[in-house]
C-alpha cells in the first residue's frame, strides 16, 4: 500500500459515505466542506458486515471498515470510502459499558486508516439492557422520548443534555481518520 497523499483544497473529487443516516452524512459534509470544499458527499447504503449493535470496540471497527469499502466499491470514481460505525464496549474493570464509535477511510489502493470519536459510560441499566439482546437506538427512545433519536440526538446528546451533540461526535472522528491526509510525510507507510 502507498503513503496517502496531500490533497489540494481545491480539487475536485467524490467521497463515498456507506450510510444514508442523515447524522453521519451531515458530519462527513460538514468536515469536507472545511477540509476539501470541492468534495461532494454521496450517501449510499451499504451493509456493516456486522451486528445491528456491535457489542465491542473491535466489532464496531470491522463495522467501519466494511462500510468504508462498500462505499468506494458502490460509487464509481470514488476518492474515499468513508464508513461511520457506532456500537458499545463492555469492559470488566470496573463493569462498564461504554460507547464507541469508529470512522474508517478506504482508497482505491487497499490503503484504509480508522480514528475513533469520543467513548462515554452509558448507565448500568442500560448495558444491562443491551446484554439482553436489546439495541442501542430504541432503548434511547424510550429513555429520551424521542422517536428515531439515534438520528437526531442520539444517546450523547440525550446524556450530555445536549452539550455534546451527536454531529459533534461524528464530526471529530471523521477528522482524526483524514489526518494521514492532510500530513502524509508523517504517515509513511
Amino acid at each position: 500500500m502507498s503513503s496517502p497523499r496531500m490533497l489540494a483544497a481545491d480539487e475536485p473529487f467524490i467521497v463515498a459515505v456507506g450510510s444514508t443516516n442523515p447524522t453521519k452524512v451531515k458530519a462527513v459534509e460538514a468536515v469536507m466542506a472545511k477540509a476539501f470544499p470541492m468534495a461532494r458527499v454521496q450517501a449510499v447504503a451499504v451493509p456493516s458486515g456486522v451486528s445491528e449493535q456491535p457489542l465491542s470496540a473491535a466489532e464496531t471497527e470491522r463495522g467501519a471498515r466494511s462500510r468504508a469499502l462498500a462505499a468506494l466499491a458502490a460509487v464509481p470514481g470514488a476518492r474515499f470510502g468513508m464508513g461511520l460505525e457506532g456500537g458499545v464496549h463492555f469492559s470488566d474493570a470496573p463493569p462498564r459499558c461504554d460507547v464507541v464509535n469508529c470512522c474508517a477511510v478506504a482508497t482505491a489502493d487497499g490503503t484504509v486508516h480508522t480514528a475513533w470519536g469520543v467513548r462515554f459510560p452509558l448507565p448500568a441499566a442500560v448495558g444491562r439492557r443491551l446484554l439482553a439482546g436489546e439495541e442501542l437506538g430504541p432503548v434511547m427512545d424510550e429513555l429520551s422520548g424521542v422517536r428515531d433519536s439515534a438520528k437526531v440526538l442520539g444517546a450523547v446528546g440525550f446524556l450530555s443534555n445536549g452539550l455534546l451533540t451527536r454531529d459533534a461526535m461524528w464530526e471529530s472522528a471523521v477528522v482524526c481518520a483524514l489526518m494521514p491526509w492532510f500530513h502524509p510525510e508523517l504517515y509513511d507507510r
